[in-house]
């Protein structure tokens, strides 16, 4: 006896199974997708039409296109502003849902705006957001005006309508152009027992922090070019990745047993940065590095211990066309094991004509990638790519991406055709180097 086949529901019946379930379901359901094409799903029926103003998903109030045209002087920032805000603010006028997973706001907004913003935070706060992230940073155009400012009894207080039980729910909180104060910041910390992320950028209230709970279930903690930020002292048992750039005075890890991703440096030299971490160099799997070097300062490096467990390397270096690279080379021959090394060069004039400036090789069976962002075609990154493909005998691939690493992803990523064009050259002429069976990519 042959056995039935039941047919396939149709795109009808599927529709009508959908809209038997009940509103809660619903709703959820809408949380998976973006706040436009929830709003869309209002042409469905009648009762859509009443459900995605209950929408609790990711608010994203994002607009890059403009700002690039903004900083490209094609719009001007007055009038581009006025519409952002229209926009931001008819959309929440309109949601009457009791949560939200994430608010996040991108756009040129300073102090001026307190009270806007705060009314915006308001809100987030209020429906018990998850993730928070607030960038402002400046065009060109708008450079020099005072940033906006956390209010801190605003977040403290607990008659308020953001205090003490409302900010509870936050998972990870991204402020960038912001000031906040480090007793603000310890404040969220500890009274956000879900608070798993927190990076801060360009804060000029950030003197000192104090990261510290056995509690705590901080993961991820980043701050950066924070120009009065003075020390910071951790002790946090689930912290996995720290990034601390900029010129900090003092700085004191207790405790970060879990620690696997690092990302250091700033103007000073580079032990100031490595130093106060040494004891959990060892256990690192990641490393990203910021490397100032100059006629003012020459590159010294520390005495480094043997990475073991790192995997990739990452040196963001700034330096003028007259360095050399060479001198790197040690932070990579003390990783044994790694797997990916990417060299990220910001690089500028005068041009210096030298003669390539070679070094002892050491076979390095390990290494599978090289990627040099900010490829110019010199001796300042030749010297070093050759080093890595002629002891990279294992080498899988090497990408190269010959642009200013500043310009990537904007509309001016292309301007410099005429540099761009000799890099390519000088990258085209570096397969001879190549190991056997590995790949060389220019994009």
């Amino acid at each position: 006896m042959e056995k039935s086949v039941l047919p396939l529901p149709s795109d009808k019946d599927l529709k009508d199974l959908i809209s038997q379930l009940p509103d809660d379901i619903l709703v959820h359901m809408l949380s998976f997708l973006t706040l436009k094409e929830a709003v869309r799903t209002c042409v469905l029926s009648h009762r859509w039409k009443y459900l995605w103003p209950f929408f609790r998903g990711s608010l994203n109030f994002d607009d890059p296109d403009t700002m690039w045209d903004i900083a490209d002087e094609k719009k001007k920032m007055k009038f581009e502003r006025k519409k952002f805000i229209k926009r931001v603010n008819r959309i929440l006028k309109l949601l009457r849902g009791s949560n939200l997973d994430e608010f996040r706001v991108c756009f040129e907004f300073d102090n001026n705006f307190k009270d806007l913003i705060d009314g915006w935070v308001d809100f987030a706060i209020s429906k018990g957001v998850k993730r928070l992230e607030l960038d402002f940073s400046p065009t060109e155009a708008c450079e020099g005006a005072k940033s906006y400012t956390f209010t801190h009894d605003r977040f403290t207080s607990v008659e308020t309508s953001v205090g003490v039980s409302c900010i509870k729910y936050l998972t990870s909180l991204t402020l960038l152009y912001v000031n906040v104060t480090g007793k603000l910041l310890e404040h969220i910390l500890s009274n956000c027992p879900l608070l798993e992320r927190l990076y801060v950028s360009q804060s000029t209230d950030l003197v000192n922090l104090k990261i510290w709970g056995s509690s705590l279930r901080l993961k991820y903690l980043h701050i950066t070019q924070c120009i009065y930020f003075k020390s910071i002292e951790i002790y946090a048992p689930n912290l996995e990745s720290f990034g601390l750039v900029g010129g900090i005075k003092e700085t004191q890890v207790n405790y970060a047993p879990r620690l696997l991703d690092l990302h250091v440096g700033g103007p000073k030299p580079l032990q100031y940065a490595i130093c106060p971490l040494s004891s959990y160099l060892s256990q690192l799997q990641s490393l990203v590095l910021n490397i100032w070097i100059s006629r003012m300062q020459k590159l010294e490096l520390p005495t480094i211990q043997t990475l073991t467990n790192l995997r990739h390397l990452t040196l963001r270096v700034l330096a003028s066309d007259r360095e050399s690279l060479i001198g790197l080379i040690p932070l990579i021959e003390a990783a044994p094991f790694l797997q990916k090394f990417t060299l990220v060069l910001s690089w500028g004039e005068p041009m210096i004509d030298r003669e390539l400036r070679k070094v002892m090789k050491r076979p390095n069976k390990h290494l599978k990638e090289v990627e040099i962002i900010g490829f110019v075609g010199r001796p300042i990154d030749i010297d070093l790519t050759i080093y890595l493909l002629e002891s990279a005998i294992k080498l899988e691939k090497i990408v190269i991406t010959p642009r200013c690493p500043a310009l990537l992803g904007t509309p001016w990523e292309f301007n410099q055709i005429e540099k761009n064009e000799h890099a390519i050259k000088a990258a085209k002429q570096l397969k001879k180097y190549l190991p056997r069976g590995a790949e060389l990519l220019i994009l």
